[in-house]
């Protein structure tokens, strides 16, 4: 298989751009574990991350009980995820993914791409679920298994990613407005078309160098 080149020298940027290789050496961030919840307790973002691909994997050896944002989570993502892997079915054909260290190296430089443009906001954080969902589902179709070696390193290569908009999720209200977001029934936030091609556009990127 070929190897996966550096997307973060491809696109150029800038050099206070954060870049991230999990399973490397070159993820330079504090790692914040936990955010403020509603009823006052630490939601563990792993465990977060954990609840989802056991949703979308269902034989994944995972034991975490459901918080309460993982089940609003599970609600409503899969149906986006979904419509992305469709979208993406014609690349995401072509690319195999053998390896734990694999799907962590294209789940970080796709999500790189994503955000380069410096901008967050729910319905970003939503994606970055929603292609670690993606990921682990074709691990699971290349015959890695998903027991718990294998879906922890992906666990924490999703986790430290989205600790590094952990500023930005505590400024925004934490966890508790991302709940409220997700149960508006009418959400212009999530912008779906638009969260749906830049997640699309991103990986089509990406796919120019596998």
């Amino acid at each position: 298989m070929k190897r996966l080149k550096s997307l973060s020298s491809a696109l150029k940027q800038p050099a206070n751009h954060l870049n991230l290789h999990c399973g490397g050496h070159s993820l330079h961030f504090a790692l914040c574990a936990h955010f403020s919840m509603e009823n006052n307790q630490l939601q563990s973002v792993d465990t977060l991350v954990q609840d989802y691909l056991k949703h979308v994997c269902e034989d994944a050896e995972l034991d975490a009980a459901p918080s309460r944002v993982a089940q609003v989570l599970a609600r409503v993502a899969p149906s986006l995820q979904e419509e992305v892997e469709e979208k993406i079915k014609p690349l995401w054909h072509s690319i195999k993914i053998s390896s734990v260290e694999e799907a962590s190296d294209i789940f970080s430089q796709v999500m790189a791409q994503e955000f380069a443009d410096g901008n967050t906001n729910w319905g970003r954080i939503l994606t970055i679920f929603v292609f670690a969902g993606i990921i682990a589902k074709k691990l699971r179709q290349h015959g890695v298994p998903l027991t718990r070696e294998n879906v922890e390193p992906i666990c924490h290569c999703v986790t430290e990613f989205i600790n590094t908009k952990a500023t930005w999720i505590s400024e925004n209200g934490g966890w508790d407005s991302f709940l409220a977001k997700l149960g508006e029934e009418k959400s212009p936030w999530l912008a779906l078309h638009y969260i749906k091609t830049k997640l699309i556009s991103a990986f089509s990127f990406f796919s120019q160098y596998y």
